[in-house]
């Protein structure tokens, strides 16, 4: 199941680049709440989501991140407030040794920091807000997410065509699977889509 929200929760984000308060130097780009997203938050999401292999041009990317960071700003926001998530340092700490796997090695993350002009602490903060925000899905979404049997032999009847010669019990997780993932995104859009109308968002601040 954590594999799905994960999925879910990218697919929604896009993105896992850290929000704080704006250096003076830094552009401010929106504002979710009052709460700011700087140009440089965008510019290290951007190249962390390039170095992690996205191959999209840099305009889509930049485009569908800074919409993820403001998604991901009202989840964190919302986390905050009902408070029955946590992340702790050890979380955190497990969340860096995973990147250092996806990146290669301890120099690679070094060398990405450095490149970026980052510290392991807004690292770590960013890295503790996406689990923060996984989290916050599996419980507010992911544990309310039902697939029935119907609905999987339903599925199974329609795509035939790519489980011939298998049967249902053959393949009964892999569709199990497929349609809890697409029920979480599904469910996800909605409750992002509930709490961007009633927030307050600003893009392209001066």
């Amino acid at each position: 199941m954590r594999r799905l929200i994960l999925i879910a929760v990218l697919l929604c984000l896009t993105g896992v680049g850290r929000t704080t308060n704006a250096e003076l130097v830094d552009h401010i780009i929106a504002a979710v709440n009052q709460e700011v997203i700087t140009s440089s938050d965008l510019a290290h999401t951007v190249a962390l989501n390039m170095r992690l292999g996205n191959s999209k041009d840099t305009k889509t990317l930049e485009s569908e991140t800074l919409d993820g960071l403001i998604n991901r700003r009202l989840l964190v926001q919302e986390a905050r407030r009902l408070r029955f998530v946590e992340v702790s340092d050890q979380d955190i700490s497990t969340e860096r040794e995973k990147l250092i796997q996806k990146l290669g090695s301890d120099r690679a993350l070094a060398d990405f920091l450095s490149a970026q002009n980052m510290t392991e602490q807004e690292v770590g903060r960013m890295l503790g807000e996406q689990l923060l925000v996984e989290r916050f899905v599996e419980k507010k979404v992911g544990l309310f997410v039902r697939v029935t049997r119907e609905q999987a032999l339903k599925f199974f009847d329609e795509q035939s065509a790519l489980y011939k010669g298998r049967s249902f019990q053959d393949v009964q997780k892999i569709i199990y699977g497929i349609l809890t993932q697409r029920k979480i995104e599904q469910q996800l859009d909605q409750y992002v889509a509930e709490l961007r109308s009633k927030a307050d968002i600003r893009i392209n601040i001066r």
